[in-house]
């Protein structure tokens, strides 16, 4: 797969999404990696062994889900791995981990405690965090609110599993540069769907189990830059 989208924001997009009648779950985050990569595509390409890099710390909610907790200890494993070598199997690894991870966090309500609460925020890259937090409070996150006043929080959206159907290492995706001319720039590309656990309520067929999410390297490290919803 491909992906070859055109990127022109130098902002974040990220699809409001009601929970208020339809719960008509789809999201879309988009923002230009230029200026994150700090330049071309050097910065991006596949590279060595990293070579002194200091280590990015995770952290784990005090109220994670016990899917949370199980799939948290594969993130570290893979990171690990992927500091100390990166081939396509170790990078695949933990793009797959992170992807999850971000997965069952944000997509999650039943541990959240407000609509500013929002979750997955570590995996993004920190250039795009405060926009990417900002828009999912006004979209997705919107109504967490009311549901936590109105409803039991067990009662919420938990994800339970995340699966990871389709991974390109080698993908490439295009963006605005200087003077209106097209550059592209290497990612890698992820889809994955994911489920929750029974609400038992009728519009839980119309939650989002679905997404493609693009990752680029920053400073040695994976980061999610699009969640592109089909």
């Amino acid at each position: 797969m491909n992906m070859r989208k055109i990127i022109k924001q130098p902002f974040i997009i990220f699809g409001s999404i009601f929970f208020v009648s339809t719960m008509v779950l789809t999201g879309m985050l988009i923002h230009q990696v230029k200026e994150m990569a700090g330049g071309p595509n050097e910065s991006l390409k596949p590279s060595t062994p990293v070579v002194e890099n200091e280590k990015r710390e995770y952290h784990l909610s005090k109220t994670a889900t016990g899917y949370q907790k199980e799939i948290f200890d594969e993130l570290l494993e893979a990171q690990k791995d992927y500091q100390n070598s990166q081939t396509e199997q170790t990078t695949q690894a933990y793009a797959t981990a992170i992807v999850k991870n971000f997965i069952a966090d944000f997509y999650t309500w039943t541990n959240k405690v407000n609509h500013s609460d929002v979750g997955g925020v570590q995996f993004i890259d920190k250039e795009m965090r405060s926009a990417f937090k900002k828009q999912a409070i006004d979209g997705y996150y919107e109504t967490l609110d009311y549901y936590l006043e109105n409803e039991d929080a067990s009662s919420l959206m938990s994800v339970n599993k995340v699966q990871i159907t389709n991974v390109n290492l080698n993908d490439v995706i295009d963006v605005e540069g200087d003077e209106d001319e097209m550059e592209q720039l290497d990612c890698i590309s992820l889809q994955a769907n994911w489920s929750y656990e029974p609400m038992g309520l009728a519009e839980e067929t119309s939650l989002q189990t679905t997404a493609t999410f693009i990752l680029t390297k920053v400073d040695g490290d994976l980061f999610i830059n699009a969640i592109l919803s089909e």
